[in-house]
């Protein structure tokens, strides 16, 4: 042991670690791959440091020069320099985005067996030789890429084109998947909106005879004071407040309902009957961000000719931000699963189900006749509602 140490030690000594005039290595996957099992280390003096690791060409030996390499902590590159010694390989690693020499990693590799070598490093030094119509070539590249990434097939291409032609397909038919789902989301969105939309001239006539029929209630209207409590127990402290926020909270409703009456009335005046109501909508629906909106238009006209018409925004709830990527985000999000050993339990996106009709809730921009006029009285007249 102790005199291949020294061996080996002679024949690395003089060797240098330059990238200058060096070729980049691409790997042909229409041709046979050799798999090539190699140890690498900082120390040979210290064997027993030593770690395993793959290098792929199309030749039966590692050639100088730099090959690229894509793993899921990122790219990098390997560039090897022969020796005396054809067992002997000086190495030097280049992350991504270093170019210069004195950022390299620098190693010393065995890339075949010698004589006396440990058993724990001799068993390490074999080569595979993978053929370009082998049909379990992605199982056997997965093994190995597993250790080192994946080796380039030309300029910032790691992936093969076989895998690219089948990943392509299972992301297009994701992406196919994901239009549907969005479709059909659109047409429970238009049968619900069909259905608030309906309502609303009826909810207009309610809105406006509650109107006529309220109007007034708070004039005189007393809110009597609530009297402190004898003793101040905690039991008795928290009733007192209890009754003092609804109090608060009525007077603040009866100013809403007020403020309600105030707007229709200033805006129509008091005399005024209605004859019509009925749905001008002829908007469409438009997707904003992840929720879908659509105008419903209510007009109603009044007995001396003039009319009122209300814009109601009627609203879905938000839907899956996966729905809406790109087919460019589809596939990098399946290829960090597909090459990041963290995730490589869970599997690529499979293509989304239709919706059901509770895949959405649509929203009514009002409920209670009550606060039937609260959308508008803050707005200026043409904007959300048109009176002439």
């Amino acid at each position: 042991m102790k005199k291949i140490t020294i061996a080996i030690s002679l024949l690395v000594s003089s060797v240098t670690y330059a990238v200058e005039g060096y070729k980049d290595i691409y790997i042909d996957r229409e041709r046979d791959i050799i798999i090539h099992g190699i140890v690498c280390g900082e120390d040979i003096n210290n064997l027993r440091s030593f770690k395993p690791s793959y290098v792929f060409t199309n030749t039966d030996t590692i050639s100088n020069g730099t090959y690229y390499y894509n793993s899921p902590y990122g790219n990098y590159s390997l560039t090897f320099k022969a020796t005396e010694n054809m067992s002997i390989m000086a190495r030097g690693l280049l992350k991504s985005g270093q170019t210069k020499k004195d950022q390299m990693v620098k190693n010393v590799c065995i890339v075949s067996k010698l004589d006396g070598l440990p058993g724990a490093i001799s068993k390490n030094l074999n080569k595979l030789v993978l053929k370009a119509n082998d049909p379990n070539w992605d199982e056997v590249m997965t093994k190995h890429t597993f250790v080192s990434g994946k080796p380039a097939y030309g300029e910032g291409i790691f992936q093969n084109d076989r895998d690219t032609a089948k990943f392509d397909q299972e992301d297009k038919e994701v992406f196919d998947a994901n239009q549907k789902y969005l479709k059909e989301i659109e047409k429970i969105f238009s049968k619900e909106y069909k259905e608030i939309a309906g309502k609303l001239p009826i909810k207009l006539v309610n809105a406006i005879k509650y109107t006529h029929q309220t109007d007034g209630f708070s004039v005189g209207k007393t809110y009597p004071l609530i009297e402190e409590p004898a003793v101040w127990t905690s039991t008795a402290k928290e009733r007192y407040n209890d009754l003092n926020r609804r109090r608060t909270q009525t007077i603040d409703w009866d100013k809403v309902i007020q403020e309600n009456f105030n707007w229709f009335f200033g805006l129509v005046g008091r005399d005024n009957k209605l004859k019509t109501t009925h749905l001008v909508s002829t908007s469409k629906p438009q997707w904003n961000g992840r929720i879908l909106e659509q105008l419903a238009t209510v007009q109603a006209k009044f007995e001396d000719g003039k009319s009122l018409e209300l814009d109601f925004l009627i609203t879905s709830s938000k839907v899956n931000s996966e729905m809406f990527d790109t087919i460019e985000v589809i596939k990098k999000k399946s290829h960090l699963v597909r090459n990041n050993p963290i995730a490589s339990s869970k599997t690529p996106r499979k293509p989304v189900e239709l919706p059901s009709s509770k895949a959405i809730d649509v929203y009514t921009p009002t409920e209670k006749e009550v606060n039937f006029f609260s959308l508008f009285r803050d707005k200026a007249i043409g904007d959300t509602y048109r009176y002439q």
